[in-house]
C-alpha cells in the first residue's frame, strides 16, 4: 500500500511539474509575440521616417549620435537629457530610439532612460 501511495505522490509531482512547464512555455510564447509586434512597429516607423534609430559613440565624455541607417551625425550630449534636447531641437516632429553602438554607452543611456521614467512614474 505504501508503494502505491508513493507512486501516486510521484505522479502528482510529475503532473504539477508538467503543468508548470506548459505555463512557462505559454508565457514565453506570448512575450515573444509581443516583442515581435513591438519590433515590427519600430521597423515600420523607421521606414516611414517617423523614428530615427541612433548609433551611439563616446568621445571625451560626450555621446555622439549618428543615424544608424545613413551614418549621418544627428546630435550629441553629455547625458540622455542633453541628447533628447538636441534631438528635439533638430527634429521636433520625429521620435528617437537608441539602436546600437558602444555597448557601455548604450547600457549607460538605457539606465538613464529607466531612471528618468521611474522618477516620472513616482511624481
Amino acid at each position: 500500500m505504501e508503494l502505491v501511495f508513493e507512486f501516486a505522490i510521484w505522479m502528482m509531482y510529475l503532473t504539477v511539474g508538467r503543468l508548470f512547464v506548459e505555463v512557462l512555455l505559454r508565457v514565453y510564447h506570448l512575450v515573444k509575440l509581443a516583442q515581435q509586434q513591438l519590433d515590427q512597429d519600430y521597423v515600420d516607423r523607421a521606414i516611414t521616417g517617423d523614428l530615427v534609430l541612433l548609433t551611439v559613440e563616446v568621445d571625451h565624455n560626450q555621446y555622439l549620435c549618428y543615424n544608424a541607417v545613413t551614418q549621418e551625425f544627428v546630435c550629441q550630449g553629455a547625458d540622455l537629457t542633453q541628447i533628447a534636447q538636441s534631438f528635439c531641437a533638430r527634429f521636433p516632429d520625429k521620435t528617437v530610439a537608441i539602436f546600437n553602438g558602444d555597448t557601455t554607452a548604450v547600457a549607460t543611456l538605457q539606465q538613464q532612460f529607466r531612471a528618468r521614467h521611474e522618477n516620472l512614474s513616482l511624481q
